[in-house]
């Protein structure tokens, strides 16, 4: 088996991990190149690598961090994703529920506690959105410039 087939083995597999297995490789092959000629020897010693990288690739995929970051992985994907066009509508009807909502002068008829409830949602959202923004720029007062 060459580096050629190896590797288009781990493209086929496993497309985001091949960058790493790559770096991995070339890492170690450049540790060992001052000991190790070109020729035969090296040639096994590369297969040998290839084949350890593979197994343990397989092995952390099977493993029960490898299934609970595919996990992971497809919760980010479906939640960091813009939204799409029928969201887009849906936001669109709701913002325009509450102008009609504030217009018409519905929030004089509300009870306390639906006031309140209110009231609660509404800071929650501000603070979810506070707490992202301090997340994303890694600080709590300033960024980074």
């Amino acid at each position: 088996m060459n580096i050629t087939k190896v590797t288009n083995i781990i493209t086929r597999k496993c497309k985001k991990y091949f960058s790493l297995i790559k770096v991995a490789y070339e890492t170690l092959c450049f540790r060992l190149a001052p000991t190790i000629t070109e020729g035969p020897v090296f040639g096994r010693r590369k297969e040998k690598l290839l084949r350890l990288i593979l197994e343990k690739r397989n092995q952390v995929l099977q493993s029960n961090l490898g299934q609970k970051m595919s996990v992971a992985k497809r919760y980010y994907t479906l939640e960091m994703s813009p939204p799409s066009i029928n969201e887009s509508q849906k936001l669109q009807e709701d913002v325009e529920l509450v102008k009609d909502f504030i217009k018409s002068g519905c929030y004089k008829y509300l009870t306390v506690k639906q006031a309140w409830l209110l009231l609660l949602m509404c800071t929650e959202v501000g603070l979810w959105f506070f707490m992202g923004e301090t997340i994303g720029k890694m600080h709590i007062v300033g960024y980074k410039v």
